[in-house]
């Protein structure tokens, strides 16, 4: 038995209460999922003093799931949900993430789902380094697939680091050839939160646009059509400076933290 299917066995008491979130959502929502996943988003982030008793869990990580519309963000949204009623699921991430990349056939939808639970736990940091060690194990492999796939998992990550500069610079973002919305909705946001020319952001959430309005990949499973939480590039534009202010709160109280550990030491 693998360490993945151990620890999925350990957890059987969690896996409960996240399937009966996605089909209660889906079943009484439908279309709506998306909807109310967006009205969750905006409430937690206007929420600021909301904290769990357990642990806090960083609301940043849900705002790729808004931006992305569609499943995704109700996937993200029955994550989040399992991880705040059961903190310890963040707990088991790291190795789950270990090994599902080790794992024959990779399903993409954990792998990113395990990323989302780091990035609720402000542990995304401890996701890059795996995740680059297999970009570069398939690459060598001559598995391109499988590396374009998990680097953009590690593109999102950076995001959610605040690492701008090496996100931008992913092989990933730079296939123009592969019909894929991510590749111009992450460069978007790039541009955004480097404060590069508006025109630059634009163009791609223009490319976004034109490329998800042709794209099954973000419809809602229920009634088969599409629902984008967001509309128009203002609002997006908004909702991107709010996860960079976010991501820099975060710096900022790390840096006094290590401030404060090395006072200690010294003294």
């Amino acid at each position: 038995m693998s360490l993945l299917h151990t620890l999925i066995r350990n957890q059987k008491r969690f896996r409960s209460f996240t399937v009966y979130m996605e089909n209660f959502v889906k079943a009484k929502y439908g279309g709506l999922a998306v909807i109310l996943g967006t009205i969750c988003v905006a409430w937690l982030y206007t929420s600021r003093n909301w904290k769990s008793k357990q642990r806090k869990i960083l609301t940043r990580s849900k705002s790729i799931g808004l931006l992305h519309g569609g499943e995704l963000a109700l996937q993200r949204l029955v994550d989040f949900n399992a991880a705040s009623t059961n903190p310890a699921t963040l707990d088991y991430a790291k190795i789950v993430l270990k090994a599902l990349l080790t794992e024959e056939h990779l399903d993409f939808r954990k792998l990113q789902s395990t990323g989302a639970k780091l990035e609720m736990s402000g542990n995304e940091a401890e996701a890059v380094q795996p995740l680059k060690n297999a970009v570069k194990k398939f690459r060598k492999e001559g598995k391109l697939h499988e590396a374009y796939e998990i680097e953009m998992i590690l593109v999102e990550t950076l995001i959610y680091k605040g690492d701008s500069e090496q996100a931008l610079g992913c092989e990933c973002l730079k296939h123009k050839d592969i019909y894929d919305a991510r590749r111009p909705l992450y460069k978007a946001m790039l541009h955004i939160m480097r404060g590069d020319p508006e025109r630059e952001a634009n163009e791609c959430w223009k490319e976004f646009n034109n490329i998800w309005g042709h794209s099954t990949e973000f419809s809602s499973s229920a009634e088969g059509g599409h629902h984008k939480p967001i509309t128009n590039f203002n609002k997006f534009e908004e909702a991107v400076k709010l996860l960079r202010h976010d991501i820099q709160e975060i710096r900022k109280k790390n840096d006094k933290n290590k401030i404060k550990l090395i006072d200690v030491c010294l003294n």
